[in-house]
């Protein structure tokens, strides 16, 4: 409470401008002490995480030491991670979102019409993607299954395609070696594929605006435009649109998505009465 004191008075001297440098910093200081003693003090680490906003307009300081790790950050943004290593970096980010997501956090975000949650604000400095995007670019799955565990957006916007498009359009860059039939994908893209294809009910493509308004059709099936991913057997037909989708995962995706409306997720699947094996299955642990 004490740093969160001194950045504000330290803004009001200013003019209600925050003078960022070791002005602000104090803020990481006092997250960095949040995440060390575990402090469950929900209302000190939602204003924590507003004044960050605030006045970064961004939460990739959180974020990038657990995508990328933390010798990226120095390279990449000119600042020393707050957290040892990857893994301590992941923690953290999972102890801020859990607190985002209990506090009912959102934020007001200008490539945005409406508020968006911790999870989806998106990162400054790398032209405005929302985190998800920037861990499936980089290749990251483990990282990939935290935000998806806590709702983060897989749909498409206006700036970039959906994250299983993503997914789709590199991978359909590999060609079979010479001399082999089946084409060897690198195995974390496989991961992350698996893992987004958990959270949408059948997969589909956006067709390219021009045919789109010729034609009035919106989107096609993965089948149809990635014939070659379908027959190498990456993806089930239950999400190829060749089968429909199995009963189980339609109530998954349902459940989910009232668990997300009513800031449940995932935290809210453990006070469900259901075997462990469904909570794991809700959970986007396993298949």
């Amino acid at each position: 409470m004490s740093a969160l004191r001194y950045h504000n008075i330290a803004m009001m001297e200013n003019g209600y401008v925050c003078m960022l440098g070791k002005f602000h910093n104090v803020l990481y200081v006092a997250a960095k002490l949040c995440f060390d003693w575990d402090l469950r003090n929900n209302e000190i680490v939602s204003r924590l995480l507003n004044d960050i906003f605030y006045c970064e307009k961004t939460f990739e300081r959180i974020l990038v030491g657990a995508i990328f790790g933390t010798r990226v950050t120095h390279f990449l943004s000119g600042w020393k991670s707050d957290f040892e290593d990857r893994e301590e970096n992941m923690r953290a980010l999972v102890y801020f979102v859990h607190h985002a997501t209990v506090g009912r956090l959102e934020y007001r975000c200008e490539s945005f019409p409406t508020k968006i949650r911790f999870i989806d604000v998106p990162m400054e400095s790398y032209g405005q993607a929302l985190p998800l995007r920037v861990a499936i670019q980089h290749g990251s799955p483990d990282i990939l299954l935290i935000m998806l565990r806590y709702g983060a957006s897989v749909e498409s916007d206006k700036l970039a395609p959906s994250p299983l498009e993503m997914l789709l359009t590199r991978l359909s860059e590999y060609d079979a070696r010479p001399g082999e039939e089946r084409i060897v994908y690198p195995e974390h893209l496989l991961v992350c594929l698996r893992l987004v294809l958990r959270t949408v009910t059948t997969a589909f493509v956006k067709t390219p605006s021009h045919i789109a308004d010729q034609s009035g059709v919106l989107s096609v099936s993965v089948y149809e435009q990635y014939p070659t991913l379908v027959g190498q057997k990456l993806l089930p037909p239950e999400r190829s649109g060749l089968s429909p989708p199995e009963l189980r995962h339609l109530c998954r995706c349902r459940i989910r998505e009232t668990l997300f409306e009513n800031w449940a997720l995932p935290h809210g699947i453990q006070q469900l009465q259901i075997p462990e094996s469904l909570r794991n299955y809700l959970d986007l642990l396993t298949d």
